[in-house]
């Protein structure tokens, strides 16, 4: 199969996330969803690779999975023997981490991406990476990521920054790696956005340079965080991952090691860019 139309109503989308792949395979998109999905994605296309995790996707009308109750989208999620089960308002499917393949149900106004996210979420563990919640930037080929419970104000600090490139401003990847001998941490970008849709989705990645707690306050202002603190604050900020408790072990061992390589730092700010001339110092 190839990236483009397979037949009519069905097409695939080849992707790659953090160096790991997936193919996805759409029946009964039309071509307005076809070409929303190929543009919403475009960044993060790759040739297809036929050993890639496989996902079929089903277009079906119908009644959303779960009510609405705004403002919180909800995505439930359950998980045994390595296969996740997924479901969110206008999406349900499951996962299977051993064999490599999910299945996929949507609503026409649906969108792949809360499935997407799951599944990654698990398959970076799997990696030893972390599907963070978080905001993430490259600015002068250094890594920034700004973590924080929702409302802190990771989507606020993507807004101010007009000269980096925005990862995301809701999820980034972070990797443990060695480069040239020394460990480092790589934060990666993702297809996922929070309340910033505009933003393009840059493929992208950069070593580490920091990485902050948020605080809303009336002043720009670092302070040190003890690392035992830094682990806690990291941890809960891991999202879909952290039911299983051989999960949680795993989750604490990454972000422990993260902790080491990176000293996490407490950023006071106010709504300004001026935030940065504090990072740059």
């Amino acid at each position: 199969m190839s990236v483009e139309t397979i037949s009519e109503g069905d097409f695939e989308l080849s992707l790659e996330i953090a160096g790991l792949p997936m193919r996805l395979v759409f029946y009964g998109a039309d071509a307005a969803m076809q070409a929303r999905w190929r543009e919403a994605y475009q960044a993060f296309r790759s040739p297809s690779r036929i050993n890639a995790p496989l996902v079929e996707a089903v277009v079906e009308p119908g009644e959303p999975f779960l009510p609405f109750q705004p403002p919180t989208w909800r995505i439930v999620t359950s998980t045994q023997d390595g296969r996740m089960d997924i479901l969110s308002h206008l999406e349900r499917g499951w996962f299977d981490l051993n064999a490599g393949h999910g299945c996929l149900t949507m609503r026409p106004n649906g969108n792949p991406e809360n499935y997407l996210r799951v599944v990654y979420a698990w398959r970076c563990l799997a990696h030893d990476a972390l599907l963070l919640h978080a905001s993430g930037m490259i600015r002068n080929g250094r890594g920034y990521v700004f973590f924080g419970r929702s409302g802190s104000g990771k989507t606020t600090l993507a807004r101010l920054s007009n000269d980096a490139l925005i990862l995301s401003d809701d999820l980034v990847i972070l990797k443990c790696e060695d480069a040239d001998g020394r460990p480092v941490v790589r934060v990666f970008g993702v297809p996922f956005r929070g309340d910033l849709p505009e933003a393009p989705r840059a493929n992208a990645s950069a070593p580490l340079y920091g990485l902050f707690s948020l605080v809303k306050d009336d002043h720009h202002q670092l302070d040190k965080m003890e690392r035992h603190e830094a682990v806690g604050r990291l941890t809960s900020c891991v999202p879909f991952v952290m039911s299983q408790p051989q999960n949680a072990q795993r989750v604490l061992n990454l972000c422990d090691e993260i902790t080491r390589r990176i000293a996490v730092r407490t950023l006071h700010f106010r709504r300004d860019p001026a935030f940065w001339s504090v990072l740059d110092g």
